[in-house]
C-alpha cells in the first residue's frame, strides 16, 4: 500500500481527465460518491493485503488458497475494528422508524441489519475465475482484446423486434439503476480520478500506468479508430469490504441498495435523499419549464432540478443536466423522460395525500408517497416486464408471477437480497442492444412527427425534455425495441460519451462491458450453463446448436477454446427460447435475481402489513400506461400495456377505465377529534 501511495504522490499530474471528454463522460456515471472514499480506502487495502499474503503464505495459489484465507479474520486489526462496527453494530437500527425503508437499505432485515444495504458487495453465484483467485487479471495473449471482439462480432445493423416497444429497453436500465451502481476506483490519497491513457488516445508508459489501471488495448488496424486511439480508458472497480470481516478475493462495491426500492428516483444515501427534498407537503424538488406543449396546469410543467455540482454534471458542465436519486438518470433522454415521470407520480401522490390527510406532516407525506412509487415499481417489473422479456409462461412456471389476491407469505429473512455480479456486471447490460440510434417522436396519432439522433443528445436531455416530453413518451410506447443480440448501435460502440463538439471519437460500451466483466472475475458462460444445469458443451455441434446461426466459427476465431467464452458475449449469441426475449442462461440468471430480490426484501408490496387489502387491492390496479397518462404533460391516449406495440384499436383515452387509476382514498386515515 504504501509503495501505492508513493506512485501516486510521484505521479507528476499524468494522471489528469478532461472535462467533456469521452472518458469524463464515463466517469460521471461511474463515479464514487464522496460518502464512500472512506470505505473504498479500507476495501482495497484489505484487498492489497490479501493479495501478499497470498503469495507470502501460499504454496500454491489458486482457488483453495482464496477459500482458506477468507476464513481467517479481520478482528484484531484496526481494519477488522472498523468492520465489525460496519456490521455488526447491534444498535444500529434502534430509534429507527423501520415503517419505512431506509434510503440505504440498511435495517430491511432485521436480523442482519446490513443485508442488501448500499455499499455491500455484490453477490458470487460462482466462485471467481481471478487468475491469482484473489484480484490479478490474466493478461496473457491467450485472451482477445475486448475491443477486437466487439469488431469482430458487433454489427451496427437493425434488429427490430416486430412486438416489443422502446420502454421495455428503458424500463430495463430504469431497475437496472435501481438495483446496481458499479463505480471506477480513485486515487486512494488525493480522491482523484485516474487516467489510463495519454490524452485519452494513448496507451501510457508502464512508469506511468497506475496500477488501477485496465485500459482497453486498441488495435491500429481497427476499421473506426485506426491509429487515431490505441488506448480506451477502463478503471478497476471500486472493491467492498467482505460482510464477514476477513481478508480474501476481491469483491465489488455495489453503489447502490441491493432491492428494488426506488433508489433511481430517491437516492442510496440519507444524504442524497434530504437534498432531493423540498421539505415541504412531502414533495421532491422541481425545476419548471415551459414547453411548446406545456399546458397551464404548473405540475404537468415540473422537471427535476438542475444539476449545480460541476462534478456531477453532463458533459457540458452544471445547469446543462437533472438531479435525481442516481446520477446517470441524464445518460439517454427516454432514461430522463422516465426518471420525470416518476418523480412527478411522486409528487402528484403526495398532493393527493395530503388532501385525504390533511394532519399529515411533510415526513409522513414523502414516507407514504414514497412508498406507493415503490410498489408501484415492483408491481409493473414483475407483472408487465417480466412476462414481456422472459415469456408469460415462464413467469408462471418459476415463481416470478405475482399474486392476484390476498397476501403473499414468501417473505424469508435467511435469503440474501444482494444483487449478484453476475447479473449486474454481465446480464443487465443486454439493454444496450435494444437501443436504436434514432430517437423518434410522435404525435397523438402515433404518426412520426420526426427523428433525432441519439448520438447528439447522449448525456444532453434538458433541451429536448423541454420541447418534446408528450412526443418522447409517446415514442417510448410506440417505437420498436431492438431484439436483444450482437447488433449494437454505432452510437454506443464507436461514439459513446462524445456529445461534445470537441469530441471526433467515442467510447465502446461494448469493449467497457466485456473488460468490466473481467475485472470482476465473472467465470465463462460455459461455466453458468453448468450452473444453469443446462446441457453440457462437449463439442463443436453442441455449441452450434445453441448460438444463433453463423455465431459459431466466428465465436472459436477469437477464443482459444468455448471454455473462455466470455459470459457477456456467449448470453448475447445464445438462442432465445419460445416467446422469451433472451436465451435460457440469461432467463435463468435474472430468475436466480428477481426470486430473491422478491423473497428477501421485508417490505415487499404484497406481504402483510405493508399494505391493507384495500390498497393492496389498488396498488395491483397500477400500470406503466397509467403513470404515463398521469405524468405526461397531455398525451390523451395511450395502450393497456405500454410494452407491447399497440394498433390503433389498442389505443384508449387515458380517462378510460380500461386505464384504471388507484383510489386515493383508500389512504383515507381517521382521526379522532376528541383525542388530546
Amino acid at each position: 500500500m504504501e509503495q501505492l501511495y508513493t506512485y501516486e504522490y510521484n505521479d507528476n499530474s499524468k494522471l489528469n481527465m478532461d472535462i467533456g471528454s469521452p472518458e469524463y463522460g464515463l466517469l460521471i456515471e461511474s463515479q464514487l460518491s464522496e460518502e464512500h472514499y472512506s470505505l473504498y480506502r479500507h476495501a482495497q487495502t484489505i484487498s492489497e493485503f490479501s493479495t501478499s499474503i497470498t503469495h507470502m503464505e501460499c504454496q500454491v495459489v489458486g482457488a483453495q488458497c482464496a477459500i482458506d484465507l477468507s476464513k481467517v479474520k479481520l478482528h484484531k486489526t484496526s481494519l477488522g475494528k472498523i468492520c465489525l462496527s460496519m456490521y455488526y453494530n447491534k444498535t444500529a437500527c434502534i430509534g429507527m422508524n423501520i415503517k419505512y425503508r431506509t434510503p440505504d437499505g440498511s435495517c430491511n432485515n432485521l436480523k442482519r441489519w446490513y443485508s442488501g444495504k448500499a455499499t455491500t458487495a455484490y453477490k458470487r453465484l460462482l466462485f471467481n475465475n481471478y487468475e491469482d483467485s484473489f484480484y490479478e487479471i490474466n493478461f496473457s495473449n491467450s485472451l482477445t482484446s475486448p475491443r477486437n471482439l466487439s469488431v469482430e462480432f458487433v454489427k451496427d445493423e437493425h434488429s427490430q423486434d416486430d412486438f416489443k416497444t422502446m420502454a421495455m429497453a428503458y424500463w430495463t436500465i430504469f431497475i437496472g439503476h435501481d438495483l446496481s451502481h458499479t463505480a471506477m476506483s480513485i486515487l486512494m490519497k488525493r480522491n482523484k480520478s485516474v487516467s489510463c491513457c495519454s490524452h485519452g488516445r494513448n496507451e501510457l508508459s508502464p512508469s506511468h500506468t497506475h496500477e488501477l489501471c485496465m485500459q482497453v488495448k486498441m488495435s491500429g488496424e481497427d476499421p473506426f479508430f485506426r491509429n487515431n486511439i490505441r488506448c480506451m480508458n477502463y478503471v478497476r472497480s471500486v472493491p467492498a469490504l467482505s460482510s464477514d470481516c476477513t481478508f480474501g478475493p476481491k469483491e465489488q462495491m455495489n453503489q447502490a441498495t441491493h432491492y428494488l426500492d426506488g433508489s433511481m428516483i430517491y437516492g442510496s444515501s440519507a444524504k442524497r435523499t434530504w437534498s432531493l427534498r423540498t421539505n415541504s407537503g412531502g414533495q421532491l424538488l422541481t425545476s419548471v419549464g415551459f414547453d411548446i406543449e406545456s399546458q397551464s396546469d404548473p405540475v404537468q410543467s415540473q422537471y427535476m432540478p438542475l444539476e449545480d455540482t460541476e462534478s456531477n454534471a453532463c458533459q457540458y458542465g452544471s445547469g446543462t443536466c437533472y438531479r435525481a436519486g442516481d446520477i446517470r438518470a441524464n445518460a439517454l433522454p427516454q432514461l430522463t423522460v422516465m426518471h420525470t415521470l416518476w418523480m412527478r407520480e411522486h409528487n402528484r401522490l403526495a398532493k393527493l395525500l395530503s388532501h385525504v390527510n390533511p394532519h399529515w406532516d411533510d415526513e409522513r407525506i414523502f414516507q407514504e408517497a414514497r412508498k406507493i412509487v415503490t410498489a408501484s415499481i415492483q408491481h409493473i417489473t414483475y407483472a408487465e416486464w417480466l412476462p414481456a422479456l422472459l415469456g408469460e409462461n415462464y413467469t408462471k412456471r418459476n415463481g416470478l408471477e405475482p399474486s392476484t389476491k390476498g397476501y403473499s407469505n414468501a417473505y424469508n429473512e435467511t435469503t440474501d437480497p444482494s444483487v449478484s455480479n453476475s447479473f449486474a456486471t454481465a446480464v443487465l447490460p443486454f439493454a444496450n442492444s435494444m437501443i436504436s440510434d434514432t430517437i423518434s417522436l410522435y404525435t397523438e396519432g402515433r404518426v412520426i412527427n420526426a427523428n433525432l439522433s441519439l448520438k447528439e443528445h447522449y448525456n444532453r436531455p434538458t433541451g429536448l425534455l423541454l420541447n418534446y416530453m408528450d412526443q418522447l413518451v409517446r415514442g417510448l410506447s410506440t417505437q420498436n425495441t431492438q431484439k436483444i443480440d450482437m447488433l449494437f448501435t454505432q452510437t454506443l460502440t464507436n461514439y459513446l460519451n462524445s456529445v461534445h463538439p470537441n469530441n471526433l471519437f467515442g467510447m465502446d460500451v461494448v469493449s467497457l462491458d466485456i473488460q468490466r466483466s473481467r475485472d470482476h472475475g465473472i467465470p465463462s458462460y460455459t461455466e453458468f450453463r453448468k450452473y444453469c444445469r443446462l446441457k453440457a458443451i462437449r463439442s463443436v455441434k453442441d455449441l452450434s446448436r445453441i448460438m444463433v446461426e453463423g455465431s459459431t466459427d466466428r465465436l472459436l476465431k477469437q477464443y482459444n477454446h468455448w471454455r473462455d467464452i466470455d459470459l457477456f458475449v456467449g448470453l448475447l449469441f445464445e438462442k432465445h427460447e419460445d416467446d422469451s426475449m433472451v436465451g435460457p442462461t440469461m432467463r435463468c440468471i435474472i430468475r436466480e435475481q428477481f426470486i430473491r430480490t422478491k423473497i428477501a426484501d421485508r417490505y415487499f408490496y404484497d406481504l402483510p402489513n405493508i399494505f391493507n387489502e384495500y390498497q393492496l387491492t389498488e396498488i395491483r390496479k397500477v400500470t406503466l400506461a397509467r403513470i404515463f397518462c398521469d405524468n405526461s404533460n397531455n398525451v390523451t391516449m395511450m395502450q393497456k400495456k405500454v410494452f407491447l406495440i399497440p394498433e390503433m384499436a389498442d389505443l384508449h383515452f387515458c380517462s378510460s377505465q380500461l386505464i384504471p387509476k388507484i383510489n386515493i382514498n383508500h389512504w383515507s386515515e381517521m382521526v379522532d377529534t376528541f383525542q388530546k
